[in-house]
């Protein structure tokens, strides 16, 4: 008998750090076949008998909270293989070493993931125009994951839609003037095209000189480039330059005969105010003659044509311009130059038959 109750013997505390790691302790209500009243914590026993080859008496092993545990048990002929399965179960909580082949297995499938989760300016730029707060964040990870020049470049567009244009505009001067140029993001053309998106980012911050100092950098590693002439323009006519917008303008379209539209409107522009008349008229209607709707054109054709005293023609470019673009920036322009026109009694006589 006292062998047989050695044999049953079990380490309470392995027992319980067992079933502590793989049976949750649960409060039930005492059950019968313990004999036991109050709060109790219980183990069901089909799911014990699968882990460990013993047998104890009873539905369920139960052990009373603050007594230590209570077996209920015939005799148990398997403790050995108790011993060996909770040995086992040690055994297999230890990390196992991958083998030379698994690990490179792994590191493939590892590779294949970053590259399936791959960053493109394509699909950062998409992003832009309909979701500025995603195409940030997009490029923000991307940049965080070891993305460069395309992913500032997407982080600085969106930041353009999101309304934060002066940081967007440094953003983008980096980009055209500081090193290393190194890959296609830094040739000569795709810096041009930053250099003009600068200059934009400049103007919208309120801050002309240095969209010129951006432009100037650019034309200097892209000579005649007329986009750059042309933002270069706008910014000298934020400044009150038109001197510097003729001589800038008028070199390029001697030059560049195929010139777009909006190169002689700022011309003509510059052209007024400087004071000739003449010239502005001849280059507002090449513009016009490129892009007959133009709003731009439009609204400057009407500006020359009242103050040569055709107050008709005027009205007739301008209300042209509301016609076609009413939400515009020109339509606003246009507006105002309507009511001016309006309270004028000497463009109103001469409206007169």
């Amino acid at each position: 008998m006292q062998d047989n109750g050695r044999r049953w013997r079990i380490s309470h505390v392995r027992l319980l750090a067992w079933f502590s790691r793989h049976r949750p302790l649960r409060s039930v209500p005492a059950l019968p076949s313990c004999g036991l009243t109050g709060t109790q914590a219980c183990f069901p026993m089909a799911g014990v008998m699968s882990d460990l080859s013993f047998s104890v008496r009873g539905s369920a092993l139960c052990v009373p909270l603050g007594l230590g545990l209570l077996l209920v048990a015939q005799p148990a002929r398997a403790l050995p293989q108790a011993d060996k399965t909770l040995s086992t179960l040690h055994v297999h909580e230890q990390p196992r070493a991958a083998s030379p082949g698994q690990a490179g297995d792994r590191s493939a499938s590892t590779g294949a993931g970053h590259a399936a989760a791959a960053w493109t300016a394509d699909a950062c730029l998409a992003m832009v125009g309909e979701d500025p707060f995603g195409a940030r964040d997009y490029a923000q990870d991307w940049l965080h994951h070891g993305g460069d020049r395309a992913a500032r470049h997407c982080h600085a567009l969106a930041l353009i839609e999101l309304g934060d244009e002066q940081t967007a505009a440094q953003e983008l001067d980096d980009l055209v003037t500081k090193e290393p140029f190194s890959g296609p993001d830094s040739s000569a053309s795709v810096r041009a095209i930053m250099a003009v998106e600068a200059v934009d980012a400049w103007l919208a911050a309120g801050m002309p000189q240095n969209a010129v100092r951006v432009a100037d950098y650019a034309l200097a590693i892209r000579p005649g480039d007329e986009a750059l002439s042309v933002a270069k323009a706008r910014a000298l006519l934020e400044l009150n330059n038109p001197q510097a917008v003729v001589a800038e303008l008028g070199a390029l379209v001697a030059h560049t005969p195929t010139a777009g539209a909006e190169a002689y409107v700022l011309l003509a522009s510059a052209e007024r105010r400087c004071g000739q008349l003449d010239k502005a008229r001849e280059h507002v209607a090449r513009a016009l003659a490129r892009a007959p709707e133009n709003p731009a054109a439009l609204l400057e054709e009407g500006i020359i044509r009242e103050q040569v005293g055709d107050a008709v023609g005027a009205r007739t470019d301008w209300q042209r311009v509301l016609d076609l673009a009413p939400d515009g920036h020109e339509a606003d322009l246009a507006r105002q130059d309507l009511a001016v026109l309006a309270a004028d009694p000497d463009a109103a006589d001469a409206e007169s038959p």
